[in-house]
């Protein structure tokens, strides 16, 4: 997944899931179990935030987006 920041940056992260989804607590309640998350990648993209963005369903890592600063872009992201 991806976030975006008032500072025009970027960041992707992958989730990795638990072994384990579901565990029981000591009064044998069932009880969820959260992944972690790695961060991939870091950009500050723009000097303005980004205020849109879209992946396309069609093409895996390409995206558009756009800023505060007028400017519409378009980014491919590789390894993902």
């Amino acid at each position: 997944f991806l976030t975006t920041g008032g500072n025009g940056g970027m960041n992707v992260y992958k989730y990795c899931y638990p072994s384990q989804r579901q565990t029981t607590d000591s009064e044998g309640r069932p009880k969820g179990v959260a992944g972690s998350v790695e961060l991939l990648n870091s950009k500050v993209i723009s000097s303005q935030p980004v205020v849109s963005f879209d992946w396309s369903p069609d093409k895996e890592g390409l995206a558009v987006l756009a800023c505060l600063d007028q400017t519409v872009r378009i980014f491919i992201c590789t390894k993902l």
